[in-house]
């Protein structure tokens, strides 16, 4: 479920959906790397297969886009289309308005003399809204209302002042930010467009009594515009009437508290409009409010009539929201098959402790749907899908048929691929599950499809430790994301080196080799190798996506502390570390930011790039470091000093390490201060420190 509180972005977005459980992804988390959601991980995948890990909307997407009632596609600010990338979030699907309509309403609000000023202030709140009557103030109906002006036959003056009045309007719902309009034109031409505005003002700001008054007032007069959508109006104001009170402060809908006099006042007055304008600007969503009324009716019945009616036309994620908030955030069934699917998969996710509505769906609940479920191969799918993510019998799954010669890959054959695959990955078949996603990839996927094998190809190799066959030149994995991770977190220093040296590779993922390669012979106390591997520098592997100057760094000397050049000081700690070397290392490491690690943070075990880390030797932060010098008896006692200083340090001001991952007992870290200030006392460390935490 996706249920959001009307609040504007800039504010709290409430998600009523927590876990792995829910429909819905966290909207600050990017989609993880794997083909089955696991518990450590935020949100939702979407993945182009009947997956329970999918958000139930992209369920739903998928299956109108098997019918051709739908295309999947990702949407950037400009409204541009742009293909989806695998694994994707549901709010990719959830595109803005098109550029065209963006255009349409600035391009009018120019050509009506508009204030810049005023234009300017009204793209930023354009979008403010996601959820409920304030979202119906958007640019959209702004166009609409800018359009009419235009062809309204008004004094330049009167269009300007009516359209910088309905921008001031847009994406408005509070009475501090909503203008009153004393000063607007009165002419005969002008003043449906003044009553028009006086009454969404009302509307917007919740005061419906107004908002009925008026725009029941314009219904009966006035030019073609006004008067169509003051009639249309009237039933989003009984709508929203009836709703009022049934909405708490963070938009929980509790249904015994609907206005079933204004519900019912909403259904009329949509009988009003469309008798009135059977064909009218407003009539598709005129039939679309039915759903409204009829939920908030509680009609349950009528509502699955009316969504299995809105299944068999062209989609998109308002449709699926819809379902998802008001037919099916319940958990409960559904009379028609698309639906039933979409609610079983969702039960067949990782059930989280304290959920009650609704419960892993066994074998035995499942038989008994078989009638319901039409065409037969979705009942087949599901239990097989049920024998996987809740049975895990995952030896009866890899056991299935492969796929059959030239059998084309729509979707529920390639979800029963999918599911056998990952059953082989499971068992930790590697060479068959290598095999086998081999075959899928000659079998013409589509580029969703495509996309999901090679994450799957890439995480079958990863396992296998075969991480340099992604990198050969028959790779069977070419996404450049995929290939940087496993560089990241998963390939060995020899393949580091083969990447970094390999000219026919993409100069980013060299870059990216060669960065790895130098800052885990560090981490990992690999100095020989390093002083070896700091030769591969080289000014045509550039900056992107790391700088590679660190490591040629020369002679630092702050704070009063002096080191030599980096190489000098990973030399000696090569052939004869010294006090002074590791403390140096430690302030590299310090100066450069990288107590946290500038590779990122390595994903978890089921996420690829999860593998075991291939580097040899244990990873150490620069703490090991100073605690190597503070427990050499024989180390300078300025080295020594500057060693217990930067180790008590490390847990300023939190108390947590954030130089390593050590755990040292509050005890220690008090010995180390005492130490300094008493062993110490005249170094100017001792003298600087004043706590320790």
């Amino acid at each position: 479920m996706n249920a959001f509180a009307y609040r504007p972005l800039a504010g709290m977005v409430l998600l009523a959906c927590a876990g792995p459980a829910a429909a819905c992804a966290d909207i600050d988390c990017s989609p993880p790397l794997t083909l089955q959601l696991q518990a450590e991980q935020c949100g939702l995948t979407g993945l182009p297969f009947l997956s329970p890990d999918n958000d139930t909307r992209i369920t739903l997407a998928l299956l109108a886009r098997e019918q051709g009632l739908t295309t999947l596609a990702a949407a950037d600010s400009d409204g541009k289309t742009q293909p989806l990338t695998v694994p994707f979030a549901v709010s990719d699907l959830a595109a803005p308005e098109s550029a065209a309509a963006s255009a349409d309403w600035l391009a009018q609000a120019q050509a009506l003399g508009v204030d810049p000023s005023v234009l300017q202030a009204a793209q930023q709140r354009a979008d403010g809204w996601l959820e409920g009557r304030c979202a119906l103030n958007r640019p959209a109906a702004a166009s609409a209302f800018l359009q009419a002006l235009s062809q309204a036959g008004l004094s330049t003056e009167e269009a300007r002042a009516l359209a910088e009045a309905r921008l001031v309007l847009l994406g408005q719902c509070q009475a501090d930010g909503l203008p009153d309009y004393a000063a607007l034109p009165t002419s005969a031409a002008a003043a449906p467009y003044r009553d028009y505005l006086l009454a969404a003002r009302a509307f917007y700001l919740g005061d419906f009594a107004e908002a009925q008054t008026r725009f029941a007032a314009l219904s009966q007069q006035g030019s073609a515009w006004p008067q169509q959508t003051a009639l249309y109006m009237l039933a989003r104001v009984a709508i929203n009437a009836a709703q009022a009170n049934a909405l708490d402060e963070y938009g929980f809908f509790d249904p015994t508290k609907v206005d079933a006099l204004q519900a019912s006042e909403a259904a009329q007055a949509l009988d009003r409009y469309l008798a009135a304008y059977p064909q009218g600007q407003y009539a598709a969503s005129a039939k679309g409010l039915y759903r409204r009324v009829h939920w908030l009716a509680g009609d349950g019945a009528q509502l699955t009539a009316d969504y299995q009616q809105a299944l068999a036309a062209p989609q998109d994620m308002t449709l699926w929201n819809e379902i998802d908030l008001k037919l099916l955030a319940d958990g409960k069934g559904s009379a028609d098959p698309r639906l039933l699917l979409a609610q079983d998969l969702r039960r067949l996710r990782p059930h989280v402790e304290g959920e009650t509505r609704w419960q892993p769906l066994t074998a035995e609940e499942l038989a008994t749907q078989q009638a319901a479920l039409t065409p037969a191969a979705w009942f087949d799918y599901l239990q097989l899908a049920q024998r996987f993510y809740v049975a895990k019998d995952y030896a009866a799954v890899a056991a299935t048929a492969p796929l059959p010669a030239g059998q084309s890959l729509d979707l529920l054959t390639f979800s029963r691929q999918v599911l056998r695959g990952m059953a082989l990955m499971a068992l930790q078949q590697w060479p068959a599950a290598e095999t086998h996603w081999q075959q899928l990839a000659a079998a013409h996927p589509d580029a969703l499809q495509q996309q999901l094998i090679e994450l799957a190809q890439a995480l079958t190799l990863e396992r296998a430790g075969k991480v340099a066959q992604l990198f050969a030149a028959d790779s069977p994995v070419t996404r450049p994301a995929l290939r940087d991770l496993l560089l990241r977190f998963s390939a060995p220093a020899p393949l580091l080196r083969q990447v970094a040296q390999n000219g026919q590779l993409p100069t980013e993922l060299r870059n990216t080799a060669l960065f790895t390669l130098l800052y885990k012979d560090l981490q990992h106390g690999q100095y020989r190798d390093f002083v070896t591997d700091r030769a591969l520098l080289q000014p045509a592997l550039g900056t992107t996506p790391f700088d590679l100057a660190p490591f040629s760094q020369g002679a630092r000397s702050e704070e009063g502390y002096a080191c030599p050049a980096l190489a000098d000081t990973v030399a000696t700690l090569a052939k004869q570390p010294t006090a002074q070397a590791r403390n140096c290392l430690g302030e590299f490491i310090y100066r450069q930011g990288w107590d946290e690690s500038p590779l990122g943070a390595k994903p978890g075990a089921t996420l690829l790039g999860g593998a075991a880390e291939p580097f040899a030797g244990a990873a150490q932060g620069r703490l090991a470091l100073y605690r190597q010098v503070i427990a050499d008896a024989k180390a300078p006692q300025d080295q020594r000093s500057y060693a217990l200083f930067r180790a008590v340090n490390c847990f300023a001001t939190s108390g947590y390490n954030h130089c390593g991952s050590e755990e040292i007992p509050k005890a220690e870290r008090q010995r180390w201060f005492l130490t300094l200030k008493k062993q110490y006392a005249q170094s100017p460390w001792a003298q600087q420190q004043k706590y320790y935490w």
